[in-house]
């Protein structure tokens, strides 16, 4: 059984957490993963911005950032319990500039780096934003197959 824990920096939990929750299970359930746990912090510019910084050297806001537990990079892990992969933070600003930006709902955006930064915790990683890129054609590809889900 996977386990999905979200929680808010800087700003108050949304209402509709445990439904991103629920997303991120059936995320890693297409990529036919289970008994893993990871984390959703949800902020604002700000503290992301300061995260970037601080561990990307990049002065600049971003809308997620994922940070693997896995050791080593070695995935799927092994051996028997629960499998902590990692922390995902997401900056609703960023979310919210990115779908005016992109023409898409706040929620289709959500559900977009949700994905993106489950993929990128079961070890999956791009070069740059071209969408032939594997990773992220896998990622559009299964925002298709859950476009159904609500969050929201």
């Amino acid at each position: 059984m996977n386990r999905i824990m979200i929680c808010a920096q800087d700003r108050e939990k949304p209402k509709w957490a445990a439904a991103a929750a629920a997303f991120c299970k059936k995320v890693l359930r297409k990529l036919s993963l289970d008994n893993y746990e990871l984390s959703v912090v949800l902020c604002s510019n700000g503290f992301i911005r300061d995260l970037n910084k601080r561990f990307r050297s990049k002065d600049e806001a971003t809308d997620i950032l994922s940070f693997s537990q896995v050791e080593g990079g070695c995935f799927p892990c092994a051996g028997e319990g629960a499998h902590v992969i990692g922390d995902m933070v997401i900056s609703l600003d960023m979310l919210e500039e990115t779908g005016r930006k992109f023409s898409v709902s706040e929620e289709e955006e959500l559900k977009r780096l949700l994905i993106h930064g489950v993929l990128h915790l079961a070890g999956q990683d791009h070069a740059g934003s071209d969408p032939r890129d594997p990773m992220l054609m896998r990622q559009e590809e299964i925002l298709q197959e859950l476009s159904e889900e609500k969050i929201f």
